[in-house]
């Protein structure tokens, strides 16, 4: 990880950036870290495709978003606007209909439509999630989190409690296709209460929300996992 490598150098004291600085950085970091490394493995072709594809779908969708909002005050324009959205429109639909496919050649569609069983995930979602789990073996749902960078940074020092925030480390598409998901199921009667209790807890909406979206990649990882199918949460005082 060359960002966690240029850090190291930081700790250090190294100034200088050399190849032959970089070398003895490498052998010094092997040496005294390498009980905490585990080696990497790329990811199989199938994630690379996805991934590619959601980005320049996110890529278009910003574009189109800054389009309608850029010449909605314009009305000479408003027509030629009209048309413009419209081609958008389909070429989203192609690169959707793109991203089911190449789900379908990996073999993952199983764990797609498990995915998009859990109330609020949609099928751009259950890919992004499908996507990321075959990333690697995750030892547990914390691990898959951790890796969609969902995860709480803590900072905490003496008697001083620091704000939690969203380490982030993951694909930021990812996190946002999935506290889209969490906006659509804190109003499902599966997720409602826990959102509320979220909320009773002093968590802001957006913090609510990050928790669902948490609570959401847990549950679809289970799911893929143990290759079974979502059993959806009876509300209290149904039958």
């Amino acid at each position: 990880n060359g960002y966690r490598l240029n850090r190291y150098r930081e700790s250090i004291g190294g100034r200088a950036k050399t190849d032959a600085g970089d070398a003895r950085l490498l052998v010094r970091y092997l040496q005294r870290e390498q009980d905490e490394l585990r080696p990497w493995t790329p990811p199989p072709e199938g994630y690379r495709t996805l991934q590619k594809l959601l980005r320049r779908r996110a890529t278009l969708v910003r574009a189109r978003v800054m389009l309608e909002q850029s010449l909605r005050g314009v009305p000479e324009l408003q027509s030629n606007l009209k048309d413009l959205l419209r081609e958008i429109g389909r070429l989203d639909a192609v690169l959707q209909r793109v991203l089911r496919e190449t789900v379908g050649r990996a073999g993952w569609s199983d764990h797609a439509r498990r995915c998009q069983q859990i109330e609020g995930v949609g099928p751009l979602t259950a890919t992004g999630l499908t996507m990321a789990f075959h990333r690697g073996a995750f030892r547990s749902g914390d691990a898959f989190v951790a890796f969609l960078g969902l995860d709480v940074r803590i900072r905490d020092s003496g008697t001083k409690r620091g704000q939690r925030k969203l380490t982030k480390q993951g694909d930021p598409e990812l996190r946002r296709l999935l506290y889209l998901a969490a906006m659509q199921a804190k109003s499902k009667a599966a997720w409602s209460d826990y959102y509320q209790r979220c909320l009773d807890r002093g968590l802001a909406t957006t913090q609510a929300l990050n928790a669902l979206a948490r609570k959401l990649a847990r549950v679809a990882f289970a799911l893929m996992k143990n290759q079974t199918d979502y059993q959806p949460k009876i509300p209290c005082g149904e039958t």
